[in-house]
């Protein structure tokens, strides 16, 4: 890899560890460049702007991926869940949407990737816009109870019953039906 190209990378990766934990505005390009052992001027030089660098690090943050049909979603999903990162210093996109979802500035554009990325494909295979919105919610729901909150009684991840918790969940969503 090249200089200018690992250097582009640096400042992306500690971007996203950075503005997705944190939130947009609260945190500064100085404190990106100088965590990616930069200079401050290099951001402009790759990304234009603050904002430049907060889009590209929205690139394939919200790609879901191929979900062929509603039979198959739940056990994609639950893979997704099992196979999921916990810990670390890189934050999950449920940090991202969290702490920017309602930024002044960079709101409208997380909602939207999250629309177009994630919404609108669960939307496609599902059929139904309310039974993907409570798709959605409850995985939201579920990994903001496991990771953010550590509820007692959500098993943890491993455990047969973390499974059976999800699944029940995904499985009420999908069986909703509007009177």
């Amino acid at each position: 890899m090249n200089k200018a190209l690992a250097t582009r990378e640096r400042l992306l990766t500690e971007a996203r560890k950075l503005l997705w934990s944190r939130g947009y505005s609260n945190v500064s390009l100085r404190e990106i460049a100088q965590a990616a052992g930069v200079d401050v001027a290099l951001v402009a030089r790759y990304f234009g702007s603050k904002r430049g660098l907060f889009d590209a690090t929205l690139e394939d943050a919200f790609n879901a991926p191929s979900l062929p049909d509603e039979t198959t979603l739940i056990d994609t999903v639950m893979q997704m869940f099992k196979e999921a990162p916990r810990g670390g210093e890189m934050p999950s996109i449920l940090q991202l949407i969290q702490t920017n979802a309602t930024d002044p500035e960079v709101g409208a554009t997380v909602r939207a990737a999250q629309a177009t990325g994630m919404q609108a494909k669960l939307e496609g295979v599902i059929g139904d816009r309310d039974r993907a919105a409570l798709f959605m919610s409850v995985l939201m729901g579920f990994a903001m109870a496991e990771k953010t909150l550590k509820l007692d009684g959500i098993a943890p991840p491993g455990d047969p019953d973390f499974e059976a918790q999800l699944r029940h969940l995904m499985q009420a969503a999908l069986s909703y039906n509007r009177h």
